[in-house]
């Protein structure tokens, strides 16, 4: 049985099973609703900005650096990471009072998941560092796939690259696998040459 609390003024007098559908279950329901409808608006909104971004104009002093298409695969990649990102806090935040809602001490839960997070970033640091340096690297546009570029440990074209590791071929067709975090310097040949061809 509900307490009066979890049952709003106007269902009051209703049946049990009435006061019990419309006090959790209703709730929940309408929580998990709310998620999705904020969810396809926040990615709407991202892809809608994302689309500006990408048909505005690129200044003239730089226009030379940018390959045909390559700025709108970055802007499309940095909408990719922002919709995950936004994914994951509207559910975790939906899951939370969905819990809350059933009695369940979400305090607790995310204590527990905060120390087992710690821990867990502990071993992991090295996975963050590299995501974190991929993703202002592709901001800063740095360099893109088929740049010739000298990254420190490998020297040679950029045939693939994610947001935690770069692929670069050599001179002598290995491919290099460069975990972004250990990157400490950047060589672009390639921009180097379209600067100088559009001077």
């Amino acid at each position: 049985m509900l307490n009066a609390s979890e049952v709003p003024e106007f269902a009051q007098d209703w049946p049990g099973w009435a006061q019990w559908l419309i006090g959790r279950p209703l709730t929940i329901i309408i929580i998990l609703v709310a998620a999705v409808v904020i969810q396809v608006v926040v990615h709407f909104l991202i892809r809608r900005v994302t689309r500006r971004m990408a048909a505005m104009p690129t200044p003239k002093a730089i226009s030379g650096i940018y390959a045909p298409g390559r700025k709108e695969a970055r802007i499309k990649t940095i909408g990719h990471v922002f919709d995950s990102v936004a994914t994951v806090v509207i559910w975790v935040a939906a899951v939370c009072l969905v819990l809350e809602r059933c009695g369940i001490n979400v305090g607790l839960i995310v204590t527990s998941v905060g120390l087992a997070g710690f821990g867990f970033g502990l071993g992991a640091q090295n996975f963050v560092r590299d995501i974190l340096a991929g993703l202002f690297m592709m901001i800063e546009d740095q360099y893109g796939i088929g740049d010739t570029i000298d990254i420190g440990p490998a020297t040679g074209v950029v045939t693939a690259m994610s947001l935690r590791v770069t692929t670069v071929k050599d001179s002598d067709g290995v491919l290099w696998y460069v975990p972004n975090g250990q990157v400490t310097r950047i060589g672009n040949q390639t921009q180097l040459g379209q600067e100088r061809a559009a001077s």
